[in-house]
């Protein structure tokens, strides 16, 4: 439930822009209802020189106004353009990295929040005030310098955010954070077991259910899957996989059951199905978005193949987590140890696959790509030797499909350099993949 919560306050970036401005127009209206008290009232709790009469207060909302709106075109513009950035030079899918950062959205609600403030404190400015002291002027300023400097905070993230660099760690920590998550989840979870314990009889009835609608399962939750499980005594196995995409129709779940059921809807509810794809339980998704990258870093327009080896060796890294956890293809059990729910996962062979099978095709003939995949190989097996002959069968895939025609004989032997370091590493003999 809570992750579902996440994932819809994700999706909607104009909830912290709104918030901002509530409180700023519930903040406008307790300083005005202050204004029309006396000002002798006033002058109590607040000194004289902080209180601004009429007509300075208006210059002084006016004014701050004005800039505010400048700030904010500001602003707007420098999105907009980090967006193309990103857009073109990174991956389409890398724009929410963007977007839904805590700081780029609560500098835009200030400056929204700001302005509100001051058009609010404009409109009800009171003329014919006694003495006409108030106090909008003065809070006025206090907000304004804040949102100068949160503005200039803003410049300095949007520099940060600008660098491929930051942007490729960002999506390895997000990543391994979720792996870490998940792996946590199924260490803590005493119903989970790697394999079934007990099954329903062959007998039983089989009910397909199918998919409402047309997307991408961007969550599920398996502790309500479950809980319903127990209740009306059914066994329930995931057909897909988090982060595949399906047709309206398609065979999503499978329950079975001793009686027939004719509402499965509570079931297929705890089944979140979206537009786009999401990394609140999507550990492919992160890798996509590296992989994106990667590719558009040593596609023609760009030749930046460094930033390729940078996102080879964060893939690694997400790789060798993926390695040592313990997602994989679960069974969760009730207390009478009865099989209640079926997930599956994709296993490491295949997420390996997918790191690296386009890098290695796009970037056919350059040795600086090769020897990075190579060196990534070689740290996964240094992080887990469990997996060696795994990594030693993928990286014949690497090397065999690689065009040697163009290296020369240092390429090679650098190459080589990198393949005898990962036959020692596994234990296999490095003559079946070096370079003549």
């Amino acid at each position: 439930m809570i992750n579902r919560w996440i994932l819809k306050l994700k999706s909607k970036i104009w909830f912290i822009p709104v918030l901002y401005g509530i409180i700023a127009f519930i903040f406008s209206l307790l300083i005005i209802l202050i204004d029309t008290f006396p000002s002798e009232l006033i002058q109590i709790y607040i000194p004289d020189i902080l209180l601004t009469d009429f007509d300075l207060a208006k210059t002084i909302l006016s004014a701050l106004a004005a800039a505010t709106i400048t700030m904010m075109t500001v602003s707007f513009s420098t999105i907009m353009v980090v967006l193309s950035t990103y857009s073109s030079q990174y991956s389409p899918r890398t724009l929410q990295d963007f977007l839904n950062k805590k700081a780029t959205l609560r500098i835009l609600g200030i400056f929204i929040g700001t302005f509100i403030y001051l058009i609010i404190s404009l409109l009800f400015l009171n003329e014919n005030k006694e003495n006409g002291l108030v106090l909008s002027g003065l809070m006025g300023v206090i907000i304004s310098i804040f949102s100068v400097a949160s503005f200039i905070l803003f410049i300095h993230h949007v520099a940060t955010y600008m660098q491929v660099n930051k942007l490729i760690y960002n999506i390895s920590q997000e990543s391994i954070a979720l792996i870490k998550k998940l792996d946590a989840e199924v260490i803590n979870d005493e119903s989970i077991r790697y394999e079934k314990l007990h099954k329903m009889n062959d007998g039983n009835i089989k009910i397909q259910v199918l998919a409402p609608t047309t997307g991408y399962i961007q969550l599920i939750d398996s502790q309500s899957l479950v809980r319903i499980a127990n209740e009306l005594n059914i066994s329930i196995k995931m057909e897909k996989k988090i982060g595949e995409f399906i047709l309206k129709g398609s065979h999503i779940l499978t329950v079975y059951t001793n009686k027939a059921m004719e509402d499965t809807d509570s079931i297929i509810n705890q089944v979140t199905i979206g537009r786009h794809q999401s990394m609140v339980q999507d550990i492919e998704f992160g890798i996509q978005k590296l992989v994106e990258v990667a590719l558009r870093a040593i596609s023609p327009g760009i030749n930046d193949p460094n930033t390729t080896v940078h996102c080879i060796k964060r893939l690694s890294l997400i790789l060798s987590h993926i390695s040592l956890s313990y997602i994989d293809t679960t069974y969760y059990h009730d207390k009478d140890d009865i099989l209640r729910l079926t997930m599956k996962y994709s296993d490491f062979d295949e997420l390996l696959y997918l790191s690296f099978y386009q890098i290695r095709y796009y970037g056919d003939g350059d040795a600086s790509i090769l020897s990075a995949l190579i060196e990534g190989l070689c740290l996964l097996v240094e992080s887990n030797i469990k997996i060696d002959k795994k990594i030693w069968r993928f990286a014949k895939y690497l090397v065999r499909g690689f065009n040697k025609t163009e290296l020369e004989n240092l390429d090679k032997q650098y190459i080589n350099n990198k393949i005898e370091k990962l036959a020692r590493l596994t234990g296999e003999d490095e003559n079946d993949l070096l370079f003549n």
